[in-house]
């Protein structure tokens, strides 16, 4: 069996009453936490705004650093090709040089050789001349 319990009207609208305001405490804490919540949210925005901010900072900062590095490298490898381009013009001049006092050399060899046969012929007309013969085996 069921009971039905008699309600007055006094009674319904006091219960309607209380549970209008607890109601009404449910949504107010539920705004509280939402406002908590955006506040929060707020933050974590902010704070991942900055964190991408310095991050952007960083990021400039490096393509900066690496751009000068890399200039820092190119004008490095052009003194380099410079000094090679001097080395190279100094060995050619070298070059140069040490074939002039090749073909010197060779010049001096044969004139000393004509000069060393021109005397020895000297030499040997001037034995004969006076008498002196060769030595006979």
């Amino acid at each position: 069996m069921m009971a039905e319990d008699f309600v007055s009207r006094d009674q319904h609208r006091a219960d309607m009453a209380e549970l209008r305001g607890e109601l009404k405490e449910e949504i107010a804490g539920l705004r509280q936490d939402m406002t908590a919540m955006r506040g929060e949210l707020r933050e974590e925005i902010a704070g991942v705004r900055h964190e991408i901010t310095v991050l952007t900072k960083t990021i400039e900062a490096n393509q900066q650093r690496m751009l000068l590095r890399f200039e820092q490298v190119d004008r490095q490898l052009e003194q380099v090709n410079r000094q090679f381009g001097q080395v190279d013009r100094q060995f050619g001049r070298h070059e140069t040089r040490l074939v002039s006092l090749e073909n010197w050399m060779r010049a001096t060899f044969v004139t000393v050789a004509l000069v060393a046969v021109g005397v020895a012929v000297q030499l040997f007309y001037t034995f004969l001349r006076f008498g002196l013969k060769p030595p006979t085996p």
